[in-house]
C-alpha cells in the first residue's frame, strides 16, 4: 500500500512538473515574441496627440472655419489614493468657478473612470494641464468653429464628432485639412502609474493644411442679407444666389436660404443643408432666351433689326399655342429680346436644325457636371435630338423642356459676356500648409469656345437693352451700365404647369463694358411679385450697389454713364411692360402694392410719415410722387407720363438711398399691360 502510494505521489509530481516544462517552453520559446510584446504593453502607454484640423479662409485671408484646440478631463479612481478627490475637486473649482461638491459627488457616483470636464477651452485647460496627481488624465478633444455662423454654410460644410469632413469643403477636401496625429510613449508601473515620457519615441502632430477660397466674405455677407429680405419681402419658399467672375470661373459667392449653421448641423433639417445650386434642377424660363439667341447669331441666321412677325401674341405651332405676355404684331429680332417674346423666339429657333442646337448646348455646358469643386452636383436634363418632338425645339428656345442647375446656367451666361469662353468653376484658390507655404495653386481652366468674341460683344448690347428698355427695368444702376436678363417659369404641380407658381430669376452682369461681376438670383415660388422683372431684378440692384460700393476696383476701367433726362418734358415713352398671360385680360396694371389703376384715385399727399419705408406710390400723380421720392432723398427714374401704376421698390421696404427707383406712369384714358418676365 505504502509503495503503491509512494508510486502514485511521485508519478503525480512528474506529470505536473512535465507539464510544467512544457507550458514553459511553450510561453519562453512558441510564444516568446507575443508575451514580450504583451509585457511590454502593459509597462508602455502609447497616447495619441491629435492633430488640429486646417482652417478655411477667404480670398482675403479671413478665416471662415477653424479648430479650437479644447481639453477634456478625466480620472481613473483606481489609481487615486484617497486624499486625492479633494484635492483635484478643489483645483477643478479655482479654474471653472463650479462648486467644489460638484466635483466630490462627480468623482464618487462615477465608475472606473469619470470625465470632470468636457471641451474645457485652451485658456483654462492649460493651468490643469500642469497638476501632477495620480489618476488624472487628459486628452486633447478639439472643436470646429465657424466664427460667422452660418455665413457660407452651403460652401463650407461641416465636420462630424470625430471632426471627418461630411459636407461642402470640409468633406471635399478632408484630406488636405486633416494633419498626422503624432503619439506620446509613457512609461508605466506595476499600477499603471505614469512613471517617465520616452522622448526618443515620442512624434508631435502636424496640423493640417489651410484651403483658401475664391469667394470674397463682404461679397457673401451682402448676397445673403439681400436674399434672406427678398424671402420675406416676395414670401419666396426658398432661393438661389450665385456671384462669379465671368473672365475666370471663380466664384465669388454662393448662397441658398433657408441655410443652417455648420457648428450645429444636426439641429436643422437635411432639406436646409443641401446645396440648391448644385443639386436642384429647374427650367429657365425666358433666362435661356439669351443662350438661344446666341446661337443663332453664331449661325448668322438673324440680324437684329430684322422684323419677326409675332402674331399678336398668340401663335398656334404644330397645333399648340405658344403666347406672349403682350400683343405685339412685330417685333425687330433685339425687340423679341428685351420684350421677352416666347413667340418671337419659336420661330427664330427654327432656323437650327436640331443637331446644331444640342450641339451649342452642351457646348454650352447643359446636361454636364460643371465639376466645379463641391459635391453632389446634379447633371441637369436635355434630350437628345432623336427624342424631339415636334414642339420641343420652340419650347427649349425659351426655356422648357430642359432643366439646368443654378451653377450650368450662370457658367453658361459667363461665356455668353465674356468673348465665348466656357471656364470650369471654382472656389478653391489655393492650399497652403500650416506655415503658409504654397502647396497647390487653381488657376482658371478654360474648357472650349462656345462663340465668338463679335457675338458675345453683341450678346452684351442687346441684354443691356433688356435692362434700359425691357423686362429688366428694376435692375438698372445710376451710372453704371448693367446687362441682364429676367425670367419667369411655371413650375409643374399635379403634373401640369400652375399659373400660380413661379421660378423667378434675374442674370445680371456690370459694369456691361468690362463685366467683372456676373450674377444669379433665382426665388422659388414666390407669391408676391411672383416674376422675374419685379423679384430677382430687384434684389439683383441692391447687391450691386451694395458691391460697388464696398469694393472700389470694380468700376476701374469702365466708364460712368449718366442718362440725361427732362422729367416733366422729355418723359420716355415706355413699350416695353407687358401683362403676364394670365392678367392681360383683366385691363388692371400689375402692381406689387396691389392696387389697381381702375380703383378711383385717393386724393393725392405727399406727406411722409414714416422715412425709413418706401411709401405706396400708385395712383399719385408724377410730381407728387417726385415730390415724395426727393424728401426721401431716393433716386428715381422715371417711364412714360401721367399717373403713377408701378414701381420696383415695393411699398413697406426699408428705404436703401443707393437703389433707384424706376417708376411706370400712364394717362388714365390710357391702359396699358404690364410685362415683367
Amino acid at each position: 500500500m505504502n509503495i503503491s502510494r509512494t508510486l502514485f505521489v511521485i508519478s503525480t509530481l512528474l506529470l505536473a512538473f512535465t507539464l510544467i516544462i512544457a507550458r514553459l517552453y511553450h510561453i519562453q520559446i512558441n510564444k516568446h515574441e507575443y508575451y514580450s510584446i504583451l509585457a511590454e504593453n502593459q509597462q508602455n502607454y502609447v497616447r495619441k496627440i491629435k492633430a488640429e484640423r486646417g482652417v478655411i479662409k477667404d480670398r482675403e485671408g479671413t478665416i471662415l472655419s477653424y479648430t479650437r484646440d479644447n481639453t477634456t478631463f478625466f480620472i481613473d479612481k483606481r489609481m487615486m489614493k484617497n486624499n486625492l478627490p479633494d484635492s483635484i475637486a478643489e483645483a477643478f473649482s479655482k479654474i471653472t468657478k463650479k462648486n467644489k461638491s460638484y466635483y466630490l459627488n462627480l468623482i464618487k457616483s462615477g465608475s472606473r473612470f469619470v470625465n470632470l470636464e468636457k471641451k474645457m477651452s485652451a485658456d483654462k485647460s492649460t493651468l490643469l494641464k500642469e497638476l501632477s496627481i495620480d489618476g488624472l488624465g487628459f486628452t486633447e478633444d478639439y472643436s470646429r468653429v465657424y466664427p460667422y455662423g452660418s455665413l457660407a454654410s452651403h460652401i463650407l460644410g461641416f465636420v462630424d464628432k470625430d471632426m471627418k469632413g461630411t459636407n461642402g469643403i470640409e468633406k471635399v477636401y478632408n484630406k488636405q485639412l486633416t494633419g498626422a496625429d503624432g503619439v506620446y510613449f509613457i512609461e508605466k508601473d506595476v499600477k499603471g502609474g505614469i512613471i517617465t515620457f520616452d522622448n526618443n519615441q515620442t512624434r508631435a502632430s502636424l496640423p493640417g493644411n489651410s484651403v483658401v477660397l475664391t469667394i470674397n466674405k463682404t461679397y457673401q455677407k451682402i448676397l445673403e442679407e439681400e436674399l434672406a429680405k427678398g424671402i420675406t419681402e416676395f414670401n419666396a419658399k426658398s432661393a438661389t444666389a450665385i456671384i462669379m467672375n465671368p473672365n475666370t470661373g471663380e466664384i465669388l459667392s454662393l448662397c441658398n436660404y433657408p441655410d443652417y449653421d455648420p457648428a450645429n448641423y444636426n439641429l436643422f433639417e437635411a432639406d436646409n443643408r443641401r446645396n440648391r445650386a448644385l443639386t436642384d434642377t429647374y427650367e429657365p424660363g425666358s433666362t435661356f432666351k439669351a443662350i438661344t439667341m446666341a446661337m443663332m447669331f453664331e449661325k448668322n441666321v438673324v440680324n437684329e433689326n430684322e422684323i419677326v412677325d409675332t402674331e399678336n401674341g398668340d401663335y398656334l405651332f404644330k397645333n399648340v399655342h405658344i403666347r406672349d405676355s403682350h400683343k405685339h404684331s412685330a417685333l425687330s429680332v433685339r425687340e423679341v429680346l428685351e420684350q421677352s417674346s416666347n413667340v418671337g423666339m419659336a420661330k427664330l429657333s427654327q432656323r437650327l436644325d436640331d443637331e446644331e442646337l444640342y450641339k451649342y448646348l452642351r457646348d454650352f455646358g447643359f446636361s454636364i457636371p460643371t465639376a466645379v469643386d463641391l459635391p453632389s452636383e446634379a447633371p441637369g436634363y436635355l434630350k437628345l435630338p432623336s427624342k424631339f418632338s415636334a414642339i420641343s425645339k420652340a419650347f427649349i428656345s425659351y426655356g422648357y423642356e430642359i432643366s439646368v442647375t443654378p451653377i450650368q446656367l450662370i457658367n453658361a451666361y459667363s461665356a455668353l459676356i465674356n468673348g465665348g469662353h466656357l471656364y470650369k468653376p471654382y472656389i478653391v484658390k489655393e492650399i497652403t500648409g500650416s506655415n503658409g507655404t504654397e502647396i497647390e495653386k487653381n488657376e482658371p481652366q478654360k474648357i472650349r469656345e462656345v462663340v465668338s468674341e463679335a457675338t458675345s460683344k453683341k450678346m452684351r448690347d442687346l441684354m443691356v437693352g433688356v435692362v434700359e428698355r425691357g423686362t429688366g427695368k428694376a435692375a438698372m444702376l445710376e451710372n453704371v451700365l448693367v446687362g441682364g436678363k429676367t425670367g419667369t417659369s411655371q413650375l409643374l404641380v399635379n403634373n401640369s404647369y400652375s399659373s400660380n407658381a413661379h421660378n423667378s430669376s434675374f442674370v445680371g452682369f456690370f459694369p456691361a463694358d468690362n463685366p467683372k461681376v456676373i450674377m444669379l438670383i433665382v426665388y422659388h415660388s414666390p407669391v408676391v411679385g411672383k416674376y422675374g422683372g419685379l423679384v430677382a431684378a430687384p434684389v439683383f440692384a441692391r447687391v450691386a450697389n451694395r458691391i460697388i460700393q464696398a469694393d472700389i476696383t470694380i468700376l476701374e476701367g469702365s466708364k460712368k454713364i449718366e442718362r440725361k433726362e427732362n422729367l416733366f418734358e422729355n418723359l420716355i415713352a415706355d413699350k416695353s411692360i407687358e401683362m403676364p398671360i394670365e392678367k392681360k385680360q383683366s385691363k388692371t396694371f400689375l402692381n406689387p402694392n396691389k392696387v389697381s389703376i381702375d380703383k378711383a384715385v385717393s386724393k393725392p399727399t405727399t406727406k411722409i410719415t414714416d422715412k425709413t419705408s418706401m411709401p405706396d406710390l400708385s395712383n399719385k400723380s408724377l410730381r407728387d410722387g417726385i415730390a415724395m421720392l426727393n424728401t426721401l432723398g431716393m433716386k428715381y427714374r422715371i417711364e412714360g407720363s401721367g399717373r403713377i401704376v408701378w414701381q420696383s421698390i415695393i411699398a413697406g421696404s426699408a428705404i436703401d438711398k443707393t437703389q433707384v427707383c424706376v417708376l411706370i406712369c400712364e394717362s388714365l384714358n390710357k391702359k396699358i399691360p404690364v410685362n415683367i418676365n
